[in-house]
């Protein structure tokens, strides 16, 4: 019986909360209460339902001699008793839930499951990370316990700023890229921001200052935390953060740093902002398409160097807010799948592949190319598919594996503008390998699955 009670308090909970639950002691504490609650009220009631039986007991033998009509009755009597009992459970089940909800303090013990990255994974440019890889910040491991502002706060991981809270929730880190889970929320009400039309998804620009513990010395940077806003106060998303990325800037002290298997990441924050959807503009910069059409090409540039700009864009098409924002995030490489293969193969002028590496959703080609060569690679799977470069809006570029035999993978160096052409003449559909194969200059073909054997 106590089973059928907690399947309903977690069913009820679903839907009133939209989210799963583990296991937790403060929820199985109220639901066994209340199960007490019920179980005594109707012993009672089945207390004084005998003593009236025993009492009464010749009447009831008369009774039941009279027709079966009355019978049907007496068992639609019982059924309505038992639903009415059923449905007091749940409703007793579902108001203590919501008050374990409401209580804040209790509210800090109940366990939400579904990360971030699986809510946006609808809009979000590589999709949903894989979830055996993602690491859920907001646990402390040592003792188990659930997601907490207290446990948050101890391990760095939430500050709070001029009404704006940002909450690191979850990472994940390959051999080429680390995705890190960001709740953005605010106590006033955001204003509507702009989405993109492919997907839908938003963005929250971030204005940063970095430090890595394997290669120490704070940095400047600006990231985009690619998302949704889910409410009004509510914004998720994920800062990707690439590798090679990091390489650049740790070329530029001298010498390239490796990326370890774990590191630690100082992150400060220091602005946010995104773009309005609905824009007033101001009255000296407010002109017509048709005045802008009739501009010559230097007025045209005359104008837009005159609107007023900001890291972020142009200041009255944007919504920012200045904070100090600073987390200390552990980061720790967990996909089993990573590999990194070494290639090497090189034409005479220089060209081709040194090495490949590849994680349970992406795969970077690193690719040797002269300054002066004016040329583009393009990659095909095992099935002649393009595998096209995807942005998180980052410096750094992967190509998404899902969906893609990558077994084999064929490389293809192309004149630059020799490839653009071929892609226009295509208006945007996936191109042939044949034909990228026919403009080639060069091509590098690498049987993954045998060398990983």
């Amino acid at each position: 019986m106590q089973k059928t009670i907690m399947n309903i308090s977690d069913e009820t909970l679903y839907k009133v909360l939209g989210a799963e639950l583990k296991d937790c002691t403060v929820i199985d504490t109220k639901v066994q209460q209340a199960y007490e609650m019920i179980r005594e009220k109707s012993r009672i009631k089945n207390n004084g339902a005998n003593n009236n039986v025993t009492e009464n007991k010749s009447a009831k033998t008369v009774k039941m001699k009279k027709d079966d009509t009355t019978c049907r009755q007496n068992g639609n009597t019982m059924w309505h008793r038992i639903l009415i009992t059923l449905g007091s459970m749940a409703a007793i089940l579902c108001i203590t839930c919501i008050f374990c909800v409401m209580n804040p303090v209790m509210a800090r013990e109940i366990p939400f499951l579904g990360s971030i990255f699986g809510k946006i994974a609808d809009v979000y440019t590589f999709g949903k990370l894989p979830e055996e890889g993602t690491v859920n910040l907001l646990v402390e491991e040592d003792t188990g316990a659930a997601y907490g502002d207290e446990i948050a706060v101890k391990n760095d991981l939430v500050s709070m700023d001029g009404g704006i809270t940002i909450s690191i929730t979850e990472e994940y880190a390959s051999n080429q890229a680390v995705y890190i889970g960001i709740k953005v929320e605010n106590e006033q009400t955001f204003p509507e921001m702009v989405a993109t039309i492919d997907k839908g998804q938003q963005f929250i620009k971030a204005r940063t200052l970095e430090d890595y513990s394997f290669n120490p010395g704070q940095r400047k940077d600006r990231r985009y935390i690619e998302g949704k806003f889910v409410d009004d106060h509510t914004f998720i998303g994920s800062i990707r953060i690439d590798y090679d990325n990091l390489g650049w800037q740790t070329e530029e002290a001298g010498a390239a740093a490796d990326i370890p298997e774990s590191y630690t990441m100082e992150l400060e924050i220091t602005e946010i902002a995104s773009t309005l959807k609905d824009v007033e503009v101001p009255e000296e910069f407010d002109i017509s398409n048709e005045e802008f059409e009739q501009m010559t090409e230097e007025e045209q540039t005359a104008y837009f160097n005159s609107l007023p700009k900001a890291w972020y864009g142009i200041e009255y098409q944007s919504w920012h807010q200045a904070g100090t924002w600073h987390f200390t995030i552990p980061v720790n490489r967990t996909d089993e799948n990573i590999r990194s293969i070494e290639v090497n193969q090189y034409n005479g002028a220089g060209v081709g592949v040194e090495n490949i590496e590849i994680s349970s959703m992406e795969m970077t080609v690193h690719t040797v190319m002269p300054d002066e060569a004016a040329l583009c690679s393009v990659v095909f799977d095992a099935d002649g598919r393009q595998i096209v470069n995807q942005n998180s809006s980052n410096a750094g570029f992967a190509m998404l594996t899902n969906g893609h035999d990558i077994s084999t993978v064929s490389i293809y160096f192309c004149d630059m503008n020799t490839y653009f052409e071929l892609e226009e003449t295509n208006q945007g559909t996936d191109l042939a390998e044949e034909e990228v194969e026919k403009i080639a200059q060069y091509k590098v073909t690498v049987p993954i699955t045998a060398i990983m054997e």
